[in-house]
């Protein structure tokens, strides 16, 4: 199997928006917020990066600078195609992710997952990669629904 990461390009929308419905992961309005940034992503606002294997898209990163920050990132979203889970894939990703935000100058990449039971494969992703949970904020997305604040400090060994 070829893999290769590479940053994501216009034409990747539709493999993108097929990945972001077909994982399972997340609800229509995350799907759409997701498409959005992916279009600012290409516009400049964001970075992204893709991974494919064998020619195909099978996932996505968005990432991008935490403004008024030093050095800090925050990592979006990772979504693999759910054909491709399972392959270390997203992993990839996320280790790219690291590299490219070291080069540009960072040293942490924070993100916000939410705290529901269908996120804990997410969750132990993101722990098993060096993640910590630094904070919660209890019922923001919904009731019952916890925003977990995660942060992962790069040092140059790391990735």
């Amino acid at each position: 199997m070829g893999v290769r990461v590479r940053d994501l390009a216009p034409d990747d929308r539709a493999l993108v928006r097929e990945a972001l419905i077909h994982c399972g992961a997340f609800t229509d309005e995350e799907v759409r917020v997701a498409l959005d940034m992916v279009e600012a992503g290409l516009a400049g606002d964001y970075s992204l990066l893709a991974v494919e294997t064998d020619g195909d898209l099978r996932g996505y990163a968005c990432f991008g600078r935490a403004h008024l920050t030093v050095s800090s990132w925050y990592l979006y979203w990772i979504c693999i195609h759910p054909q491709a889970q399972g392959l270390g894939l997203g992993r990839m990703l996320q280790e790219r992710v690291e590299d490219r935000v070291r080069k540009l100058g960072g040293d942490r990449l924070i993100l916000e997952t939410s705290g529901r039971p269908d996120y804990e494969r997410a969750r132990r992703f993101y722990r098993e990669a060096g993640f910590v949970e630094v904070g919660r904020i209890p019922e923001f997305y919904r009731p019952g629904d916890d925003c977990l604040v995660c942060c992962k400090v790069l040092s140059a060994g790391d990735g």
